[in-house]
């Protein structure tokens, strides 16, 4: 989650290089989005990582939350829905998605919530990316449900609230709870709750 907006990831990496540059700094994306985070978390393969993850707490992690959004229904400006402010998630039927691949958080809270009101979703354009999902929605190719904080008016299209559905967005900073953090990782742990303080 480099390009999350609520925490500024290359600054907070680049002042943790700064205070402690003894300690080598590993940054890894994994193409399964959250669910393969957690994964390298079991596996050992990280010390440390920041996860969306809707639902209850995964075996043997321990969570802490560092920041919520709610995800808007962001259409392009011309869309026929662009001029209301709440839509119901029933009103979805029928449109074509842009969204992230399955194993991310954002595809998850979607998921859940399409599965919950019983409403058919095809998604067309699949990206990693939020501010290209917002690039491929500004440009007609579907519309999205992001963050809130993912859009701007500036950007060419329109964000509804939806007003119907449980699409409550969470990030994590996620930590095998089987095993005590390094000494490397809960500084990062600490710098990462001053940079959001």
């Amino acid at each position: 989650m480099t390009s999350v907006r609520p925490l500024d990831v290359p600054a907070l990496l680049g002042e943790f290089h700064r205070r402690h540059p003894g300690v080598l700094l590993q940054i890894s994306a994994v193409p399964t989005g959250s669910q393969g985070l957690v994964d390298a978390l079991l596996e050992r393969r990280l010390d440390l990582a920041l996860v969306s993850l809707p639902g209850p707490r995964p075996a043997g992690i321990t969570l802490t939350e560092l920041t919520t959004s709610v995800l808007d229904l962001v259409v392009p400006a011309d869309h026929p829905l662009a001029k209301r402010r709440t839509v119901p998630i029933t009103e979805f039927a029928g449109l074509d998605f842009v969204d992230s691949p399955v194993g991310y958080g954002n595809r998850a809270v979607a998921d859940r919530a399409f599965a919950a009101a019983s409403v058919p979703r095809r998604v067309t354009v699949e990206t990693t990316d939020l501010a290209t999902s917002v690039a491929y929605v500004q440009n007609g190719l579907g519309v999205a449900l992001l963050p809130r904080f993912a859009v701007s008016e500036e950007q060419g299209v329109a964000a509804l609230t939806v007003d119907d559905a449980d699409l409550d967005w969470r990030m994590f900073l996620a930590v095998p709870s089987e095993r005590t953090p390094s000494a490397a990782a809960r500084a990062m742990i600490a710098l990462g709750r001053e940079f959001l303080a």
